[in-house]
């Protein structure tokens, strides 16, 4: 089993949303929570690392154990969330084999397909397929992690990807909802219109 660290993302400044799309209620449930139970308790002996700038999701995220980085920037854009990410990581647990990265708007994203990438991944970049629609969660090997980390504004992993493409894998799943994230809150209220997920 590859040593991973898993870093959630959760410092978006929301702008689409009109504010902060994270602890809106996603039937019944702050949205990011269900990001964090996904990833609660997953196989890893490695640090879950939870990158935010809300004091809720903070609080949660140490309630179950994770470590929380606080970054105060979000308009800085989701480089330095990575970077924030990656130093924690590495500060726990020093070497790794790799990084899983997630974000916190992915509601439908299933538990067992989180085990799924963890278990496949042997190396390079390894991301979320359906048909033709590619996405998170990334896992991306330690050859990266710096690369990632020199990152710069709101440019994430698609860039070392794009750099990288002949390492870039993809783990394809059934259902296309799983890649779907949430901006607007037009999105929001045709979910809440939809059955349990």
């Amino acid at each position: 089993m590859m040593r991973l660290g898993i870093v959630l993302l959760a410092a978006g400044a929301g702008k689409r949303f009109g504010g902060n799309k994270l602890t809106a209620l996603v039937h019944g449930k702050p949205m990011y929570l269900w990001a964090m139970e996904n990833i609660e308790g997953m196989k890893s002996e490695l640090p879950t690392v939870v990158v935010t700038g809300t004091p809720e999701i903070i609080m949660a995220a140490e309630a179950k154990g994770m470590i929380a980085v606080f970054n105060g920037e979000p308009e800085l854009g989701i480089s330095a969330s990575l970077r924030l990410g990656i130093e924690a990581v590495i500060q726990q647990a020093g070497e790794v084999d790799g990084i899983l990265f997630m974000v916190c708007d992915q509601p439908w994203l299933e538990k067992t397909t989180l085990v799924r990438l963890m278990s496949e991944f042997d190396g390079g970049i390894l991301a979320l397929s359906c048909g033709k629609r590619r996405g998170n969660p990334v896992i991306f090997s330690k050859e990266y992690l710096k690369e990632l980390s020199e990152l710069s504004g709101d440019v994430g992993g698609r860039q070392v990807m794009a750099r990288h493409r002949e390492d870039v894998r993809f783990l394809e799943v059934n259902d296309d909802r799983e890649l779907q994230d949430i901006d607007t809150r037009e999105q929001m209220e045709i979910i809440e219109r939809q059955e349990e997920i």
